[in-house]
């Protein structure tokens, strides 16, 4: 079964806000929030991967494809971030930009956390089962830190391949000198404890 088939079910919340985004575009005849499009598309991309591990039987692959997915995983709870875009503008009611920015947010969260769900259920197979919580949460974690290269350094997930020094020389700066960079840790550990409070919180949700 496609990647499409298997998720066709999430197509009516993802085109209710993109709906939302081309009714802005018409009504205020600009393209203000045009790049939350790219930001799902980002968003999806961890799912994608996570699914491809769950269908794979080859080692050499699912480690590839864990790989890919802990690297773009950030980017679907990055899209949460642009609810900093939000503030009063004179071409648009503000009730209907924060709809907008947080259909796309929740969007973003649940691919995130749905693909996690499936890299928590492959960790099974290869780790005691009381592992695998924290390991989560370094995840979820680390996602947080992901989003604060994202946001404030402007870092992309594929700066990995495209511009690894730099990239690494910014992390190694954070690495080396943490109370130096305490507001990055923070805001790394605040994220990723609240990611986990919501991901288990959801998770209890759907087994009942």
């Amino acid at each position: 079964m496609s990647f499409i088939r298997s998720y066709r079910w999430l197509i009516p919340s993802i085109l209710f806000c993109s709906t939302l985004l081309v009714v802005r575009m018409i009504y205020t005849q600009s393209f203000t929030f045009i790049f939350l499009i790219w930001n799902l598309f980002l968003a999806v991309l961890p799912l994608y991967f996570a699914y491809r591990v769950e269908g794979e039987g080859r080692k050499r692959k699912v480690w590839l494809y864990t790989a890919l997915w802990l690297l773009f995983f950030p980017n679907a709870m990055y899209i949460t971030t642009d609810l900093f875009h939000l503030h009063e503008r004179v071409e648009c009611p503000l009730w209907f930009d924060l709809l907008l920015l947080l259909s796309f947010a929740i969007n973003g969260l649940m691919f995130g956390f749905m693909s996690l769900s499936k890299i928590e259920k492959l960790m099974n197979g290869y780790m005691k089962k009381h592992y695998i919580l924290p390991v989560v949460f370094i995840f979820l974690c680390l996602s947080g830190y992901g989003i604060y290269l994202g946001r404030y350094l402007r870092w992309n997930s594929w700066d990995v391949v495209a511009a690894p020094f730099s990239l690494m020389a910014d992390v190694s700066n954070h690495v080396i000198h943490p109370f130096r960079n305490r507001e990055v840790w923070l805001l790394s550990l605040l994220f990723g404890s609240w990611m986990f409070v919501l991901y288990r919180y959801i998770k209890r949700l759907s087994d009942r």
